[in-house]
């Protein structure tokens, strides 16, 4: 089942029946806040249905989107590959299901499991250098507006 999902998708069948028997669906309604920034983090999501939008509040916008996600898509990893608590805002922009799996059971099966750590660790380098470059070039394009701004 989670195969199809980009994070989980080098894993055999036995490696992904460790992971899927840990995971639980939880449900969102549109609108409402799934984790806030700074909270700490005990879980990361995977979307199976919905769209979630991850962002942050900056000094001179209110907020900022950082990306929108949908179905298939993960988040909440960062925080707890790194234990600082959460990077950014998460909210439901429609109804939303998600599988979780907590930072704990996590930690255990990459921690008993060096070739589940290893595929997982590369699909999330992956998915992250991605997400760099979309990042990289939000910014750019953020700063061109405020060096037009300043004109």
């Amino acid at each position: 089942m989670i195969e199809k999902y980009y994070l989980f998708s080098l894993l055999d069948p036995e490696e992904s029946a460790l992971i899927e028997k840990r995971l639980f669906l939880k449900a969102y309604e549109t609108g409402t806040m799934i984790f806030e920034e700074g909270e700490a983090a005990d879980a990361f999501y995977i979307i199976q249905k919905g769209d979630v939008e991850i962002f942050r509040y900056i000094r001179e916008k209110p907020r900022q989107t950082v990306m929108d996600l949908k179905a298939g898509d993960f988040f909440g990893e960062v925080g707890i590959i790194d234990s600082k608590g959460r990077f950014a805002n998460a909210k439901a922009k429609t109804d939303v299901e998600v599988l979780v799996l907590l930072k704990s059971d996590f930690e255990r099966i990459l921690g008993e499991h060096e070739l589940i750590r290893y595929k997982v660790y590369r699909s999330f380098i992956t998915e992250m250098v991605t997400r760099l470059r979309r990042s990289d070039e939000t910014f750019q394009k953020f700063f061109q507006d405020v060096l037009h701004r300043d004109q």
